[in-house]
């Protein structure tokens, strides 16, 4: 897997990224404006993210693209993805433990099988930011999106160079409103955050659009779940050194409104929850990085997906090590690189 660097300012990376996907063959002539619902989304990124519009704009110079249909794409398209819902359960599993040997943190991507062939890490270089390496889907939902070359660099798992990670997993919140993206929310923690503490801070200020939960650990130790909302949010700390997240609200207030069980009744993340904090029980006193996978490995596991959704790749992370493991092909030979910032 060979990993392609980006560099400079924001309209430079937007210009690189748009170069690529005019090579790949992206046409974008079919995308469909949405006037009042882009307009409410510009006016939330003119005031709280405007790097985001630089780098939007640089994109459609950079593989010459309707600048406002990029806009819609970017800005607008998750909230119609959100109010028209998936066909598909939405998982992944993240958890962190805290012992005498260290901070580790380990993930699972489920989505799509279709994003194992073509996911991605891609270093970003920003000339007035942190610099960051992260993994992505590629912004997929489908075959179709792979086969129509409907592919964008998003952040699904970010490590920035302060040792900062910040990771997802799908919330079944009820609501949306103008804010930010969980993807641009996730990649502006990246480039400005170092601590928990400074990335939990930017959700007291900045809006999100639809419900989404973030993992964020940092170099220090500390790690903590923001389950948000979009109206509210929760912020989920450790118990006992353990801190585990699936699908499902934790938060006493959030869980009155969760609807996991209700879109989808036959969800797994209750189990994959308990079966994660099961395993890490068992061991948690001696946990070591190499644990990760096998908490999060096993074919007989709820934890490794492979049905409509799949186990798109695993990471291992040794938070005060500054040790990153990333493992693919996880149904099969769980393949190891190691990533370097």
């Amino acid at each position: 897997m060979k990993m392609k660097t980006f560099k400079g300012s924001y309209f430079e990376i937007g210009k690189q990224q748009g170069k690529i996907y005019r090579d790949n063959g992206l046409n974008i002539d079919w995308v469909k404006i949405n006037k009042k619902l882009l307009a409410g989304q510009i006016k939330v990124y003119q005031k709280h993210y405007p790097q985001l519009l630089e780098e939007i704009n640089g994109i459609a110079q950079g593989g010459g693209y309707d600048e406002e249909k990029m806009l819609q794409i970017y800005l607008a398209n998750e909230i119609l993805y959100f109010t028209n819902r998936f066909n598909i359960p939405i998982n992944c599993s993240i958890f962190g433990v805290k012992n005498k040997n260290g901070v580790f943190v380990g993930r699972n991507l489920d989505w799509t099988p279709i994003a194992e062939k073509i996911m991605q890490v891609y270093r970003r270089e920003g000339s007035d930011c942190f610099n960051f390496l992260a993994v992505t889907d590629m912004h997929i939902g489908s075959p179709d999106d792979v086969k129509n070359k409907f592919m964008f660099y998003n952040t699904i798992d970010v490590i920035n160079e302060k040792g900062l990670f910040i990771g997802i997993t799908f919330a079944y919140g009820d609501s949306w409103q103008f804010g930010l993206s969980w993807r641009d929310m996730s990649k502006l923690i990246g480039e400005t955050c170092t601590t928990v503490e400074d990335a939990t801070q930017l959700f007291e200020r900045i809006p999100l659009a639809v419900p989404k939960n973030f993992f964020i650990a940092d170099k220090k130790g500390n790690m903590v779940v923001v389950e948000h909302a979009v109206k509210k949010y929760g912020v989920i700390y450790p118990q006992d050194n353990v801190l585990i997240h699936t699908n499902h609200y934790v938060d006493p207030e959030l869980a009155k409104i969760d609807k996991v069980l209700k879109e989808t009744p036959h969800h797994n993340t209750f189990i994959r929850y308990y079966e994660a904090l099961q395993k890490i029980n068992l061991i948690k006193e001696k946990f070591k990085l190499s644990d990760v996978i096998k908490v999060l490995g096993n074919p007989q596991s709820y934890l490794l997906q492979n049905h409509k959704s799949r186990t798109i790749w695993t990471l291992a992370l040794d938070m005060l090590g500054s040790k990153y493991w990333l493992y693919t092909d996880v149904i099969g030979k769980k393949n190891k690189k190691v990533l370097e910032i």
